[in-house]
């Protein structure tokens, strides 16, 4: 079985990760945490960061072991052997060198030095799973390769690409074009029709320019009852979100459009403080009005239909017991890569068995607050969690069609 020793900095990135076999730690490390999760220096994430992971330890004592580093002679004189300064990280590795045929972990570059070049310690970095689910597979096939696939090898419900329930399947010939598009669902591949729809208020809704992934996203939304979409600004995720809810509006198949709202300022951007009004009124002067209004075309059709109770608008702070059961609703959680795993959970569980949900946003780049980062994305959660589900889909959406400008600043 592997003797795993972490050191601080990958106990903190790693989290529920070390936790798949039993491992030690050094007393060290939980000095370390315990000063992180206060610290007037470090930022909120890495403070979140120290503070789950010593709940996890909490919660898990069996799964580790806690070496001690002692200060005593005998200690502090395989420092001075080792010709080792005497610092935390040094003290860590000590600690390491006490388990037998122990691998020492860590992703500190300066630490990683020590241990390799000072001591006898098996000495390795973090190996973190970093593959996102995209709610796709692309493959690329030769023409010997297509003709097998169309061909007699080729079956309707033989799952060679290990695909997830309602995962994608994007097919390109040698030269990289897309020919074709499958979905995995109910024990065989399906073909992805090519779906448009008509809103009164957005107009015709539809893949610009043939995008492949924007037909996979209105697949999903059209057959799911939860989808989320995520991708760069101007890739037409919510462009895509609301004319389908507002489709479905307009043709009775749902009542109303629910949004929860986060209204989190941009990252960097100076705070404008208070706004007067009502809770609606507040929210439509935030990014969430700018939002609709951007999109219906006019603050007045976007209160109009407020009115008429036909567009809610609820921050998460409002949604702790609020139950859409029975209302045939739309909730639409946008910008919803600034929740955490906790908000995230609270909104799903609002949404009752008549209701859809659909959420969008961008964690890899629209993150406005270090506290939704990382591994407390709401997010990455609930891509790990409800992927492959019957009735979840997903789908990153690649290309961004606003504009040049649009495309070129993605690279800023």
């Amino acid at each position: 079985m592997a003797k795993n020793f972490y050191d601080t900095c990958s106990l903190l990135n790693l989290q529920d990760k070390v936790f798949e076999d039993n491992f030690y730690i050094s007393n060290i490390t939980l000095s370390e945490l315990e000063n992180i999760k206060t610290s007037g220096t470090k930022d909120e994430q890495t403070k979140w960061k120290a503070r789950n992971i010593l709940r996890l330890l909490k919660e898990n004592e069996d799964k580790y072991e806690v070496i001690i580093y002692c200060d005593d002679k005998e200690d502090n004189s395989l420092l001075e052997t080792l010709h080792l300064p005497q610092t935390n990280d040094s003290k860590i590795i000590i600690c390491a060198l006490k388990v037998e045929d122990a691998t020492f972990i860590t992703d500190d570059l300066s630490c990683y030095h020590l241990a390799s070049k000072m001591t006898r310690l098996n000495v390795s970095f973090p190996q973190i799973d970093e593959d996102e689910y995209k709610g796709y597979k692309e493959i690329q096939l030769t023409d010997l390769d297509m003709a097998d696939f169309y061909g007699l090898h080729f079956s309707q419900d033989n799952n060679i690409y290990d695909l997830l329930e309602n995962e994608y399947l994007i097919i390109k010939d040698k030269n990289g074009k897309i020919v074709d598009k499958y979905k995995w669902t109910q024990g065989h591949y399906e073909a992805v029709p090519f779906i448009t729809l008509k809103s009164n208020q957005l107009g015709k809704i539809a893949p610009m320019n043939g995008d492949v992934y924007q037909q996979c996203a209105l697949d999903s939304l059209t057959n799911n009852q939860i989808t989320m979409l995520k991708g760069p600004a101007g890739s037409g995720k919510s462009l895509l979100s609301v004319g389908y809810m507002f489709s479905l509006l307009e043709r009775n198949e749902i009542d109303k459009i629910i949004i929860f709202c986060n209204t989190v300022a941009t990252r960097g951007s100076a705070k404008l403080g208070f706004y007067p009004g009502t809770r609606t009124e507040k929210l439509l002067d935030s990014q969430i009005g700018n939002f609709l209004v951007s999109k219906i075309g006019d603050r007045c059709g976007v209160e109009r239909l407020i009115e008429d109770g036909q567009l809610i608008l609820l921050p998460m702070s409002d949604i702790r017991g609020f139950d859409t059961s029975g209302m045939r609703a739309a909730i639409y959680i946008t910008e919803a890569q600034n929740l955490d795993i906790e908000l995230m959970k609270l909104a799903l569980q609002r949404v009752g068995d008549d209701s859809i949900c659909i959420l969008d946003g961008d964690n890899q780049a629209q993150v406005d607050l270090s506290l939704y980062a990382g591994s407390n994305n709401g997010m990455r959660r609930v891509s790990q969690v409800f992927k492959g589900q019957p009735f979840y889909g997903e789908i990153k959406l690649k290309n961004i069609h606003r504009s040049k400008i649009a495309r070129i600043a993605e690279k800023l």
